[in-house]
């Protein structure tokens, strides 16, 4: 097999979108990235070999040694051809990529699984995507880290006999394409280990219900913070639930918040955190107090994408406009907590009238940032091209906004 060329690695112009893989606690494994490096005649994306170089550039390009915390890995999409590239392999960082592979059956050469054990011992495992690469090859099984099996393309039958005939190779399984909640209980039940979808990133809405006490108390809470208050006025609303004081000393004397000397009053905690974070965690709180079919997901999907929106968001708005931009976020996927339409999830919180039309109509350019958001989330690319030209958003500019969202998220959730 001829090694292809190598194509120059550029990600001026790459979209990068990511996916997480979460575990069966609804944990992040790692996040899978690709790229759109531009579009060819007939609209369709260009080639693997650049898309992977792309998503390679902007690693390369973003890493500091603490891009995800330790554990986590980023699942690189290649075309099996690419093994043949010694200058491409060459660059891949150690302890960080897993290297996602597709192509021909055919293409699974002793050269390639030579290149496979060699990465291996760089600490750069392979995944499969998919069974047909695997199914006439017991060496690649053998040697790969994970396998994906789409639940959106076999009938559950199909889907079992897959994962039935792997059952005695070390290869953890991933169910991708995972688009709502029976899909997840099945791919659960089956047995996989991980799961991929859109499902993580928008969990369906749970049946109406009423508000139990714990989150009435935090609405509460959230509307006295909203208007300012007295701080004497939000101290009694958190004491009349004790698990909330427990949930806020704990978080102002956590390493993170520690600055030398135990809080252990409301009053001082309101005042070393001031409204603006205080308003921030409350809303977090909101989605703790809910029921979501896959939470810990949840709360990374609604941390990433506020962040994200806090991000870019500071490079479109003047500073008097930006002390909306996180909670856009946090507040866009309420429905999920309150078990209702988003518009009467968003009734029993005192909004500005602003924040709310952003919110249900996408108005003005704080809607534009959220929509911006759930596109990134739902790899609508032409909606996010038109977004960014819109808002005078390069490609760079969403890639890195995207990439420091997830390393904040990630990190603050690695310390919660």
């Amino acid at each position: 097999m001829n090694a292809p060329h190598s194509p120059e690695i550029s990600s001026q112009q790459a979209l990068i979108e990511r996916q997480p893989i979460i575990d069966r606690n609804g944990d992040t494994l790692g996040y899978e990235l690709y790229a759109y490096p531009g579009r060819a005649e007939d609209g369709t994306p260009s080639n693997s070999l650049e898309g992977s170089a792309a998503v390679l550039a902007h690693l390369l390009g973003n890493m500091d040694g603490s891009w995800l915390p330790e554990g986590k890995r980023v699942f690189l999409n290649a075309d099996i051809a690419l093994l043949d590239d010694a200058d491409f392999l060459a660059l891949l960082p150690e302890g960080l990529i897993v290297l996602d592979l597709h192509g021909a059956p055919g293409a699974v050469t002793e050269a390639a699984l030579t290149t496979i054990d060699e990465l291996r011992r760089r600490d750069i495992p392979i995944s499969l995507d998919g069974f047909d690469l695997a199914g006439e090859s017991e060496e690649l099984l053998v040697r790969a880290a994970y396998i994906k099996l789409a639940t959106d393309s076999e009938n559950s039958y199909a889907l079992y006999g897959h994962f039935d005939r792997l059952k005695d190779y070390p290869v953890k399984k991933i169910a991708k394409h995972v688009g709502n909640g029976s899909e997840y209980k099945f791919c659960r039940d089956v047995g996989f280990d991980y799961f991929q979808g859109y499902f993580f990133t928008r969990p369906e809405i749970l049946p109406e219900r009423e508000l139990n006490t714990g989150l009435a108390n935090l609405v509460e809470v959230f509307d006295l913070v909203g208007q300012g208050a007295e701080p004497g006025k939000i101290e009694q609303a958190f004491k009349r639930d004790p698990t909330l004081v427990v949930k806020l000393l704990g978080y102002i004397n956590s390493a993170g918040m520690s600055r030398g000397r135990k809080v252990t009053s409301i009053a001082h905690a309101i005042q070393i955190l001031g409204y603006k974070q205080l308003y921030r965690w409350v809303a977090l709180l909101l989605y703790t107090a809910g029921n979501a079919a896959a939470p810990a997901a949840l709360m990374k999907t609604v941390l990433t994408r506020s962040r994200f929106i806090e991000s870019a968001g500071r490079r479109v708005l003047p500073a008097h406009e930006q002390d909306n931009l996180f909670m856009v976020g946090m507040l866009s996927m309420l429905d999920v907590v309150f078990g209702l339409p988003l518009a009467k999830a968003l009734a029993k919180l005192p909004l500005p009238d602003h924040l709310t039309r952003a919110i249900l109509g996408y108005e003005g350019q704080l809607g534009m940032l959220l929509s911006l958001a759930e596109a990134l989330e739902q790899s609508r690319y032409e909606h996010i091209e038109s977004l960014a030209i819109t808002l005078r958003l390069t490609l760079q500019d969403v890639n890195t906004a995207q990439l420091e969202a997830i390393r904040w998220a990630e990190s603050l959730t690695a310390n919660g």
